[in-house]
């Protein structure tokens, strides 16, 4: 009798070992699956496609319509746009959102939906502002709407072309900080360009610029503050050399004064931007004039 009773002992004993062994395996295999579900980058992002999307894919330079919501990671929720009546506009690698998210935006297609573990490397905004705080892990339910399809010089019927004179064309620039108390000035040489003409009016025109021909003209020339200008911290000219205007829309307000809006294009980021302009005749030659102001961060 004693010898069942060890028997029968022995057995509940592999059977209730048998039970761990498997509760321990099924444990270490969702441990698994659920680290490996994300994919991360070198910058430390970590990103997964919960809902595949189709088309185009998302490249730095365009604008898009996002929903999103950001969370804590005990899921306490920061933000969500789906209380808004319409979507996020972002344009991504415009520093309009953290760097996190503007880099999960890149690749995804219209109706895909990622989720993103964002460190707090990349979790600050550029400039005073930190959202939430700059040392917070954040995760992001990104749905990509739709990518905003701009008008480009190739969709504008062009008409007659009128090449600028790249010698006698001058563009000026100007920098200074916010207060005005403080900056320099110089020129900057075109590499080509040209206006497009039809009936007698201007419809649209495209230009390219050297950034290489910077130059300051406000005293005494300094390499040291050209080289600053032509660095990482501003231009960045040896990947970037040239940047780019090109004219989408033209209104006329009379016959001298003009409302244009542009895509304008520097180091691989592209903003539209609206300004006015002043057209007069001297000896037949058209004399185009404009000035505008952006912000290069």
């Amino acid at each position: 009798m004693k010898t069942n009773v060890r028997i029968q002992l022995n057995k509940l004993n592999i059977n209730i070992v048998k039970i761990y062994v498997s509760l321990f395996s099924l444990m270490a295999f969702s441990g698994c699956s659920n680290k490996t579900d994300f994919t991360s980058t070198a910058s430390g992002l970590q990103y997964k496609i919960v809902k595949s999307g189709s088309g185009q894919a998302v490249v730095k330079g365009q604008e898009v319509l996002i929903h999103e919501t950001t969370k804590y990671t005990n899921d306490f929720i920061v933000y969500t746009s789906r209380d808004r009546a319409e979507p996020l506009k972002i344009l991504v690698g415009g520093n309009q959102v953290i760097d996190g998210v503007d880099e999960g935006l890149l690749g995804m297609q219209k109706g895909e939906i990622r989720k993103l573990i964002v460190p707090p490397s990349l979790s600050k905004r550029m400039g005073d502002m930190t959202f939430p705080h700059p040392d917070s892990t954040l995760l992001y339910d990104i749905e990509l709407i739709d990518i905003v399809k701009k008008k480009t010089i190739s969709e504008v019927k062009r008409g007659n072309a009128l090449k600028i004179d790249t010698e006698k064309s001058i563009l000026k620039w100007e920098g200074f900080n916010k207060l005005h108390t403080a900056g320099h000035y110089g020129t900057i040489a075109f590499n080509s360009g040209a206006f497009y003409k039809k009936e007698d009016k201007l419809i649209g025109g495209e230009f390219i610029i050297d950034m290489n021909t910077i130059i300051n003209t406000d005293g005494e020339y300094s390499q040291s503050l050209i080289d600053h200008l032509k660095n990482e911290d501003f231009f960045e000219t040896n990947i970037y050399p040239t940047s780019s205007l090109i004219i989408t829309s033209i209104k006329y307000t009379d016959d001298s004064n003009l409302s244009l809006v542009a895509d304008l294009k520097i180091k691989d980021v592209q903003q539209p931007i609206e300004f006015d302009a002043h057209i007069s005749y001297v000896e037949k030659k058209m004399i185009f004039e404009s000035k505008f102001i952006i912000d290069r961060t």
